[in-house]
């Protein structure tokens, strides 16, 4: 099984189970380093699953880190990118969130079903990373938010292509709008999280939703095609948003600036850890 700096895996061929999380080393969000090796994670999976004697049906992602699925987006590495005026560099970084949005909406490219199990917050980014997935289970006490508006930005990787489709156009716009946290329990409500777990019992329902889906499999997978059929979601799309995020950074106010700073400071201080 390859081994990966950023990434633990565990798969279990009895479940045809594959678990990936996000290590607990640095900053738990989406850094330049831990996205390149991302990608190289991206083409191992779809080369080493397309072998017949690694049966697959389900990827699960997590975090190891505590209390924190992901934070989002390397904000600091945003204030450095945009104040240089380095559009290239920046360019380079939303694309390969790009990247790993659409391998996790596409499962890979593999013909399984995908679940995040949020056990910690998810904010910005790693609240578009759960969306991309077919379903998501999480904690009861987890939050999500996007926060890209306080400092006059919007989310530029994912949200608006998966909200739409996963919701109403009335509650997607509310979400993206608001800059507003929400609980687990909201979310569930509006049909964007299909399972929530106590504290403690995460591990067991998991489990339990992955015996429920298998024993109706066929059903599930296909449902879940047809669904992305019906509104089908392309790199292209993506990326022209990108574009639109990354024309939008770099009119972005010192005000603004000032206020992005502040947010990755006190993102610094909740995660207790240093890069």
């Amino acid at each position: 099984m390859r081994q990966f700096n950023c990434i633990s895996i565990a798969y279990y061929k009895e479940e045809e189970l594959l678990f990936w999380k996000i290590k607990d080393t640095g900053m738990p969000n989406f850094c330049l380093r831990g996205l390149t090796e991302f990608s190289e994670f991206c083409m191992w999976i779809t080369a080493y699953f397309s072998h017949p004697d690694r049966p697959l049906k389900f990827i699960v992602s997590g975090s190891e880190h505590k209390d924190i699925y992901n934070m989002g987006g390397d904000l600091a590495f945003f204030l450095e990118s945009i104040r240089t005026n380095n559009v290239q560099q920046l360019k380079t970084y939303a694309y390969l969130c790009i990247d790993a949005i659409y391998n996790m909406y596409t499962s890979f490219g593999l013909p399984v079903i995908t679940i995040a199990l949020t056990e910690g917050n998810a904010y910005g980014g790693g609240f578009e990373c759960a969306l991309a997935h077919d379903f998501i289970v999480s904690n009861d006490n987890v939050q999500f938010g996007l926060p890209e508006n306080k400092f006059n930005l919007f989310p530029g990787m994912g949200a608006y292509s998966l909200l739409y489709r996963k919701l109403n156009t009335i509650d997607a716009d509310a979400i993206i709008r608001s800059g507003k946290i929400y609980t687990s329990r909201y979310l569930e409500s509006l049909g964007l999280i299909e399972k929530i777990a106590v504290k403690d019992s995460t591990m067991l329902v998991l489990h339990k939703f992955i015996r429920e889906i298998n024993e109706r499999f066929n059903f599930e997978y296909h449902h879940i095609q047809c669904k992305k059929l019906i509104h089908p979601l392309s790199k292209h799309e993506l990326l022209k948003i990108t574009d639109v995020w990354l024309e939008a950074c770099m009119k972005i106010s010192q005000f603004d600036l000032r206020k992005m700073e502040i947010l990755s400071k006190a993102q610094s201080r909740k995660s207790k850890v240093v890069l």
